[in-house]
C-alpha cells in the first residue's frame, strides 16, 4: 500500500487517493475553463488543456451522486495519471479543494463496512478516522471507469458509417 495519499473535499466529506496518481491540481478560473461537450455523458464536465493536451474532466460529485456544483461555487482540477485496462490515461476529476497531502500505514484503514446495497463501495479501498473525521480511500482507476472515457471517446470519434457518409 501506498503511504502518501492526498486528501480533498467533496460536499463535507473526505476522500483521499494515493499522490502517485496526481500530476498536478489546477484552479478552475477564467484561465483554466472546461469546455463543455455537447452529448457528453453525464459525469464528463468537459475538457481541458493541460500542458498542450485535451483531458476530459470528471464531475465526481455526480459521479458520486452528490449534487453538482453551483454557478458560484468553487472547484479545483486534479489532473490524475491513471491506468485503464493496461493503458495509461490523463484525466481531470473536480473537487471542491484539497486539503492537505497525509502519511497512513496499513493498519490506519479499516475495511468498509457492509451497510446495505444502497452505499456503493466499489471503488472504495478502505476508511481512516483522523482528527475525530472519517477520510474514504478511493480506487480512483475504478471510480472513473473507463465507460465514462469510452463513452467520451465515441462522441468524439466518428463511427466508420459516419466516415463513409461524409465521403
Amino acid at each position: 500500500m501506498n503511504n502518501s495519499f492526498l486528501t480533498f473535499q467533496l460536499n463535507n466529506e473526505l476522500f483521499a487517493l494515493g499522490v502517485e496518481q496526481v500530476l498536478e491540481i489546477i484552479e478552475a478560473s477564467q484561465d483554466q475553463k472546461i469546455t463543455h461537450l455537447p452529448k457528453a455523458g453525464h459525469t464528463i464536465e468537459g475538457v481541458v488543456n493541460f500542458r498542450g493536451n485535451v483531458i476530459p474532466v470528471i464531475n465526481t460529485r455526480l459521479k458520486f451522486d452528490m449534487d453538482t456544483y453551483g454557478a458560484d461555487d468553487k472547484f479545483v482540477i486534479m489532473v490524475l495519471n491513471l491506468t485503464m485496462n493496461g493503458t495509461e490515461q490523463t484525466i481531470g476529476a473536480l473537487a471542491d479543494k484539497v486539503v492537505d497531502v497525509i502519511e497512513l500505514e496499513e493498519k490506519d484503514v479499516q475495511s468498509v463496512p457492509e451497510v446495505g446495497q444502497g452505499i456503493n463501495s466499489e471503488f472504495i479501498q478502505g476508511v481512516v478516522y483522523r482528527n475525530d473525521r472519517f477520510i474514504m480511500l478511493l480506487d480512483m482507476e475504478k471510480a472513473i471507469s473507463n465507460d465514462d472515457i469510452i463513452q467520451l471517446k465515441s462522441e468524439e470519434e466518428p463511427t466508420k458509417e459516419e466516415e463513409l457518409e461524409t465521403a
